[in-house]
């Protein structure tokens, strides 16, 4: 079938290419950036630059937001005379743009005379029961094209994102690993894991401590002397042993750093398995495991059932108990099916000698609840449609589901005794003395905090 292009498309985009220009041609240049992904009421920003002493171009982060609405035959203006004209504008635009937390301007474009005029959304102009509301465009006051400054004509100064009079706490999503003093190494009889991993297959060695081989040099954080005497009989050449220093240990170099690093992700692994979290090669990535054969609950809305299957209760940012989904199985028009499961990576990163381990929130989609989706373009559809609307304040609170939900404390991955562990410590928090300040409103900002379930789990 063919595919069709409407004529307030292509309205639509000659408004965006005009003001575009009008942008590009201000002196000095303003820097316009239009929504790519989706719009709640405004279709870009716009941020003013300045001239150094240098003669240099340099952006101020002080910026409008803008909504740009573009006319070939005046729909939405009413009462249009030589000097005026009235844009309808509907409540729920009016309300969105006056509780901005940045000032917004109105951008109206005439196709047929090929002119922009601009106005400043003022505080208060909405009225009760009122679905429609008439914003009045004065055309030689607000008219836009031609202009050389546009803070003159809409009455606006931009505002700085910016905010040096107020700091904030700036959140890290990476942790510090907390290494035992010691670490140990033995001489093993092979050099190839996969030869010990058979050893203690066959003699049925588990439980066993975690290990990193290089070359015949066998490394753990425990003594083998605790474990059984079949394990150390059949893998180590002697009972020799030698205790080197955590802090040397990892100076020595990055073969020793990686040693450290694949003991440390064993066990962290080994820890989120008991949790029901496992670990997919292909993607590389932890995901909730699907853990009943039956949904809990199903959401049905027209053409579309969501089964949830699992739900993980912890505590979010802000302390409260939180319940949310983790594995959902989507149906649409009972033929179109697949799983979405809440996931998440992890790197691990020396800074200054210590290590750190970094949990990246992700996804992971499968066909039944265990095989991966490997269709690229759907699962790139399946994922943006959710990161659209993600924010900082989104992301922190998966972050603390996460931490929370693993470990309410430190995240103990190995125990000998209190001098002797292993253990993830808490989050990386430093004050900066400045602040940024946020492109949603107020009540938008409450309601994402005050909303149990986060935008990263809605529905889709």
């Amino acid at each position: 079938m063919s595919k069709f292009v409407s004529p307030s498309h292509i309205t639509a985009e000659k408004g965006v290419i005009a003001f575009a220009k009008y942008c590009v041609d201000h002196s000095p240049v303003i820097l316009w950036r239009e929504e790519t992904k989706h719009d709640y009421g405004v279709d870009g920003e716009i941020e003013i630059t300045e001239i150094t002493k240098a003669g240099k171009i340099e952006a101020t982060s002080k910026v409008m937001k803008v909504q740009l609405k573009s006319t070939k035959m005046k729909s939405y203006i009413a009462k249009e005379t030589c000097s005026s004209f009235e844009f309808l504008a509907n409540r729920n635009d009016m309300k969105y743009w006056e509780n901005h937390s940045l000032p917004v301007i109105l951008v109206v474009y005439f196709e047929n005379e090929k002119v922009l005029y601009a106005k400043k959304i003022e505080k208060g102009q909405v009225l009760k029961n009122r679905k429609t509301h008439r914003i009045l465009f004065d055309k030689q006051k607000d008219l836009l094209t031609g202009k050389p400054n546009i803070a003159e004509v809409t009455g606006q100064e931009f505002i700085s994102r910016i905010n040096y009079g107020k700091g904030e706490n700036l959140h890290f999503n990476f942790f510090e690993v907390s290494l035992p003093p010691l670490i140990y190494k033995y001489q093993s009889k092979f050099t190839d894991p996969h030869d010990i991993f058979r050893v203690i297959k066959e003699h049925d060695l588990y439980p066993t401590p975690e290990f990193s081989l290089e070359s015949n040099n066998l490394y753990y954080l425990d003594r083998l002397e605790r474990y059984n005497k079949t394990l150390r009989e059949n893998i180590l050449e002697s009972l020799d042993v030698t205790k080197i220093k955590m802090e040397e240990f990892v100076k020595s170099g990055q073969v020793a750093r990686n040693t450290v690093v694949r003991i440390v992700n064993k066990y962290l692994r080994s820890q989120l398995r008991h949790k029901q979290i496992y670990f997919d090669k292909h993607f590389k990535r932890y995901y909730f495991a699907k853990v009943n054969d039956h949904p809990r609950e199903s959401k049905v809305r027209e053409n579309a059932v969501t089964d949830v299957y699992r739900k993980e209760v912890s505590k979010g940012k802000s302390g409260r108990k939180d319940a949310r989904m983790v594995v959902s199985k989507y149906t649409y028009y009972e033929s179109t099916s697949f799983y979405k499961h809440l996931a998440f990576e992890v790197h691990f990163e020396w800074i200054e000698g210590k290590l750190y381990v970094i949990i990246d929130p992700k996804y992971l989609y499968t066909e039944d609840g265990s095989v991966p989706l490997f269709d690229k373009k759907r699962i790139t559809k399946l994922t943006n449609r959710l990161k659209q609307s993600e924010r900082n304040t989104q992301f922190l609170n998966h972050i603390y589901f996460l931490r929370n939900f693993i470990s309410r404390g430190h995240l103990e991955l190995f125990y000998e005794n209190q001098k002797n562990k292993l253990q993830i410590l808490g989050f990386e928090t430093i004050r900066a003395p400045f602040s940024i300040v946020e492109s949603r409103s107020a009540s938008q900002i409450k309601e994402i905090e005050n909303t149990g379930q986060t935008t990263l789990f809605d529905e889709i």
